[in-house]
């Protein structure tokens, strides 16, 4: 070609190299990222890039105009929430993904229909919200959800905290709505309420879907916010079904009232998705099963735990506790949405983690002391305490 220069074997094979180099480089680079997006509500849809310096949304609804966001950045994670959209509109969206290493690809067109039940879409899979409480009546939790754990924890005779030593006394009226939260609140008073011949003088709830809803498999998740003081125990958390403990659907259960705690546990599963002790800047993972094979009595030496746990910060911020919990495995997060690496995951192919592959059902509830804060000792002056769940949600792969 006239003006061209003559570059030779050496020049084409070099430029061969840079070439092949270059392609590996950036598909590598388009290997690490994922982007989707997320239905977060009826009408509302969160978009995701994560493994990128930078990233834009375009999208189009029921085919009017183009709308281009820069999406908002969380180090190399980026999102942009999307609300207002009708049900059975059809959305479609692209990314524009910078690249570390200088420009930017856009990826193909892709489309879905707002069913109005939410969904997932994009690396995350298909997952669906199949169950949620926003808690934002007002009063008593919403009885087609809820039931509840009252007293502490009768067993055998007498009452254990729950197993734990928790000094707490569980009534339902400490649950309820207020300002679009689910509010649990710890009393302290010097006029105890008196039960089975003893005083009770610290009283919380503790609040479960027993008996209403539960679930095998899925994306489980509460937006929480908690108190951050000594001799406090909330927890967001899990049991079997097949656990024999009791409940209650009365709110208004008379003052002489409480369950037993379940006789059979670890045999029947738990899984915790977020405990935090006293002032601690961290939270923690764990579940707990039983070395034998199938539904037994609880057995000294036979319980198993695989424990974990993360540093959130200021706990009594609102933050997102997330499970995945799948046929292979369990993986946990905090603030999935900013930060979509998992804190903790465990295998649960093991024959005798078969308690893993049945129904869970949820609980929430705000301890005072036990075990795990090491018995320390609330201070009257800290109450009353405050518990605050914004929701939970039940995703499942469709």
């Amino acid at each position: 070609m006239r003006g061209s220069p003559s570059i030779g074997f050496r020049g084409v094979l070099a430029a061969q190299v840079l070439a092949v180099a270059l392609a590996v480089m950036f598909t590598t680079e388009a290997r690490a990222q994922t982007s989707g997006y997320n239905v977060t509500s009826a009408s509302s849809v969160q978009f995701y890039v994560n493994g990128a310096p930078w990233a834009d949304l375009h999208y189009t609804i029921n085919g009017g105009g183009q709308l281009n966001y820069r999406m908002v950045a969380s180090g190399t994670n980026h999102t942009y929430s999307v609300t207002g959209i009708p049900s059975g509109a059809t959305v479609r969206y692209f990314f524009t993904i910078g690249n570390s290493s200088g420009g930017a690809i856009d990826t193909a067109w892709a489309q879905f229909t707002m069913t109005g039940s939410g969904g997932g879409g994009g690396g995350t899979g298909n997952w669906t919200v199949v169950w949620e409480d926003t808690f934002s009546g007002s009063g008593q939790p919403s009885s087609a959800n809820w039931n509840y754990h009252v007293g502490n924890g009768y067993n055998q005779g007498s009452f254990v905290g729950w197993g734990n030593g928790e000094w707490e006394w569980y009534r339902p009226e400490n649950a309820y709505q207020q300002n679009g939260n689910l509010v649990i609140r710890a009393d302290y008073t010097n006029t105890p309420l008196v039960v089975a011949g003893r005083n009770w003088y610290q009283r919380s709830a503790r609040i479960t879907t027993k008996g209403k809803k539960s679930w095998k498999y899925g994306r489980i998740e509460a937006r929480i916010a908690m108190p951050n003081a000594i001799g406090t125990w909330p927890a967001f958390w899990m049991m079997g079904t097949a656990c024999d403990d009791g409940y209650t659907s009365n709110y208004a259960a008379p003052t002489s009232y409480y369950d037993v705690m379940a006789t059979n546990w670890s045999s029947c599963g738990e899984i915790d998705i977020m405990e935090h002790r006293n002032t601690e800047t961290n939270t923690f993972q764990n579940l707990f099963w039983d070395s034998r094979t199938g539904l037994f009595p609880w057995g000294n030496g036979l319980n198993n735990e695989q424990p974990s746990n993360i540093n959130v910060g200021n706990v009594t911020q609102f933050h997102l506790y997330t499970i995945e919990w799948e046929p292979t495995q369990i993986r946990w997060y905090v603030d999935r949405e900013s930060h979509p690496t998992p804190v903790h995951t465990v295998d649960i192919t093991a024959a005798n983690k078969e308690e893993f592959h049945r129904p869970f059902y949820i609980i929430l509830n705000l301890a005072l002391s036990g075990q795990f804060t090491g018995y320390a000792q609330p201070n009257q002056a800290d109450f009353p305490l405050y518990m605050y769940v914004d929701y939970v949600r039940v995703w499942q792969k469709q």
